[in-house]
């Protein structure tokens, strides 16, 4: 009987050290996580309503509070089976849409837009259409930042417009 007792003595005392070290370990990236969240922030989201069968695409202002550079990697939702981020610019007249596969820099102490005819957030796959006054959310990757959850209503480009002026 004592050697069961002295064995889980043992057990006891050697898992207090790893679960203590875990417990401080989470804590610890959980107080990262929310300080390089806050160094970003996220102002105007929203999301093009789409006929059945095509895509859409989501917009927003991406501020970069710090004073270093970040990028966004990626875009992840569950309501299309695939999400891109993409330029539209005009090429000899015609507008052409490319991916950007390196990600978009989000410069220290700038911001960049998402809007129609420049970066968007490309929607393709969906599985049922956008209509106006629904909402959507995406979790968006940064190299720095790591991930934030934004939700993207879904409004006409002329309700967008409204709402931003408004702030």
């Amino acid at each position: 009987m004592n050697a069961i007792t002295v064995k889980t003595i043992t057990m006891n005392a050697l898992m207090k050290p790893r679960a203590l070290t875990l417990f401080v370990s989470l804590l610890l990236s959980s107080v990262a996580f929310q300080a390089s969240a806050a160094t970003l922030e996220v102002v105007e989201p929203w999301a093009r309503p789409s006929p059945p069968g095509a895509p859409s695409a989501g917009f927003m202002r991406i501020k970069n509070l710090s004073d270093q550079d970040d990028v966004l990697l990626s875009a992840s939702g569950d309501f299309a089976s695939r999400i891109e981020l993409h330029l539209s610019s005009m090429v000899d007249g015609v507008m052409k849409m490319a991916e950007q596969e390196q990600g978009v820099v989000i410069p220290a102490g700038g911001e960049v837009v998402f809007k129609p005819g420049s970066y968007h957030l490309m929607f393709m796959g969906l599985y049922q259409p956008f209509n106006s006054g629904e909402a959507y959310q995406v979790t968006l990757e940064f190299k720095q930042a790591g991930m934030m959850t934004v939700v993207l209503p879904v409004k006409t480009i002329d309700e967008a417009a409204k709402t931003q002026m408004h702030h």
